[in-house]
């Protein structure tokens, strides 16, 4: 799932390779708002929270529920096992385009992993890219980090202003009132 948001906590969420992408808007005075979320791989789906996730219609890669043969995905609960267990995968570099709503403000991008096809390190090793230049994620391997069925977040925060994305000290234009996060093989 994917979502953005101003002056307000927004979320975005995705799902790949069992991943969930959610961005979230970040307003001390009211919290956070869900603005975007995709199941990855997987059909429309809310979560315990309410969350809604939209069903993936991309049409790069291949789409797996293959994370269903598991009988429990680790440090998560039951009713939301569903979300770790859809996976979108490539051989090469794919991505999605995440709107941002009402623009400028703080955002958290959650990105959810759950490796549920690999039983060994190094097999699935790849790099995340924020808006073509950011790159966010460095060789993650889900499975050295965590081993299989189980879930693992990643946190990212960065900023808009004045169509601008600024992450750490790096900063990038931002088109269409859209943000993409890219996947690739590392």
């Amino acid at each position: 799932m994917i979502g953005i948001r101003t002056k307000e906590k927004d979320i975005v969420l995705a799902l790949l390779s069992t991943i969930v992408l959610i961005l979230i808007k970040i307003n001390t005075a009211s919290g956070y708002k869900v603005i975007y979320a995709l199941n990855c791989g997987g059909e429309e789906y809310v979560d315990s929270s309410g969350i809604r996730y939209e069903k993936d219609s991309l049409k790069v890669g291949t789409a797996s529920n293959f994370g269903t043969n598991l009988q429990a995905i680790g440090r998560v609960a039951q009713e939301d096992e569903l979300i770790y267990q859809t996976e979108r995968y490539h051989t090469s570099t794919f991505g999605y385009e995440l709107p941002l709503g009402s623009g400028d403000g703080e955002y958290v991008l959650i990105l959810k992993f759950c490796e549920v096809y690999f039983n060994a390190i190094n097999q699935k090793v790849f790099d995340v890219v924020l808006n073509g230049e950011h790159q966010i994620l460095s060789d993650l391997d889900i499975f050295k980090n965590v081993g299989k069925g189980v879930a693992h977040d990643e946190h990212i925060y960065f900023s808009v202003s004045r169509n601008r994305l600024y992450f750490k000290e790096e900063e990038s234009e931002i088109r269409g009132g859209k943000v993409r996060v890219e996947f690739l093989k590392g």
